[in-house]
């Protein structure tokens, strides 16, 4: 009797460390701030070597947070050793029933990260690792372009664009979008769709890359268009583009540096 009330305590242990351990953590350029779902995710990532550079660490799981979560940032050594480097708090709300927590770290130094989420337990929630890198100096560009080189240096900074907006509407004028919404009706097969982005700073980009992504989970890629701009100092710009089918779609805005900007969803009916 008492082995088989070891093996059930044993199996309810089990249990409760397989439910604790479904969550994951990921590094990524932009986040749903109602959701937590997350996109632009990548394994290495190029930070300025000056300032650095900001990444979103979202961790989620399939059921409310209902413990204060800490952040891990360990660093591999000479020696190919993960050893501690920073310890960060989510300060994440344990009652407002969330799914997920965010936390915008800043990375200062290149090299190979192990970035941990803990929460009571002395085991990670989830583990992930990533390569960070100094973005590389352009040293082909002439001295009469240095103007455009600081341009560049911010240019190439995701976190340069944290406070860019995208609305969606039929027109854009002087900086306004006209007829603003985020859901449009297919009419005679397709809908017209002006997408405005806009920020205070200067967008110092010399072209914008739209890319389209529909279906499942937005996999589907539907449509990529090229925008050039005529001016550094631009601080928004208007991009149209069509749809010809109904259902969710997310626009992902990159720049001539495939730095990413911004990211706006809307939905076709």
């Amino acid at each position: 009797m008492k082995n088989i009330s070891l093996l059930i305590i044993a199996l309810i242990t089990m249990s409760i460390n397989a439910i604790a351990q479904n969550g994951k953590v990921e590094l990524c350029e932009k986040y749903d701030k109602l959701t937590g779902a997350t996109s632009g995710i990548y394994q290495k990532w190029d930070i300025n070597k000056k300032d650095g550079g900001f990444i979103y660490i979202v961790y989620s799981q399939d059921r409310a947070i209902k413990e204060k979560l800490m952040l891990y940032v360990d660093k591999l050594n000479d020696k190919g050793e993960y050893v501690a480097y920073d310890t960060q708090n989510f300060e994440n709300d344990v009652n407002n029933g969330k799914k997920w927590a965010m936390y915008d770290f800043k990375f200062t130094e290149e090299g190979f990260y192990k970035i941990m989420v803990m929460g009571k337990s002395d085991n990670p929630l989830a583990t992930v690792t990533t390569n960070i890198a100094y973005i590389k100096d352009d040293k082909t560009t002439s001295s009469s372009d240095d103007n455009d080189n600081v341009d560049d240096e911010d240019a190439k900074d995701t976190y340069y664009y944290e406070n860019s907006i995208i609305k969606f509407g039929t027109d854009a004028k002087d900086g306004d979008i006209v007829g603003e919404t985020e859901t449009f009706k297919l009419k005679n097969g397709k809908v017209d769709i002006v997408s405005l982005l806009t920020q205070d700073d200067a967008l110092k980009s010399k072209s914008l890359t739209v890319t389209i992504y529909g279906g499942t989970d937005y996999t589907d890629k539907i449509d990529e268009i090229e925008f050039s701009l005529s001016d550094l100092s631009w601080n928004w710009v208007k991009l149209p583009f069509t749809i010809k089918t109904k259902g969710k779609f997310v626009v992902d805005i990159y720049n001539e540096h495939d730095t990413f900007i911004n990211s706006g969803y809307f939905t076709v009916e």
